[in-house]
């Protein structure tokens, strides 16, 4: 077991988990996700990735608020994981993305792999909370 399994379990009680590519929390019925800085996801990343993020919901869905301003590099195999499997126990994703060109590149994004939940590009948090809170998507627990 690594030491980044250890972590997740030890701290999926506490609605929280970290691996070596992001951190997540549950907090009022959203999941808020933040990617590290300067990580580079690769399919089997990309894999990591959503099974750590489905252990720490523990079947239950969320909305998501994911701060991608972490991202170096994404590859294509990645994003179209992150697209369709990355939305299991999703109802909304909002993807937060900071400058002018990484919202650029995030809108292609949200063009050519078609996410299968709600899903918009947001300039900050308030932004993405107001998007998942709309649409009579968010359930409080």
């Amino acid at each position: 077991m690594l030491l980044y399994d250890v972590f997740l379990i030890e701290n999926a009680m506490e609605n929280n988990m970290e691996n070596e590519f992001a951190w997540c929390r549950i907090e009022n019925g959203i999941l808020y996700f933040n990617y590290k800085q300067n990580v580079v996801i690769r399919l089997k990343d990309a894999i990591k990735i959503v099974a750590d993020r489905l252990k720490l919901q523990q079947g239950k869905p969320f909305p998501i608020l994911c701060n991608t301003k972490g991202i170096r590099n994404l590859d294509k195999t990645a994003r179209w994981y992150l697209a369709r499997e990355g939305s299991n126990l999703a109802t909304a994703v909002a993807l937060i993305s900071a400058n002018p060109l990484s919202r650029l590149l995030a809108n292609i994004y949200l063009i050519s792999t078609s996410p299968s939940v709600p899903t918009k590009v947001v300039t900050d948090e308030l932004e993405g909370i107001e998007f998942l809170l709309g649409a009579d998507r968010y359930i409080p627990e």
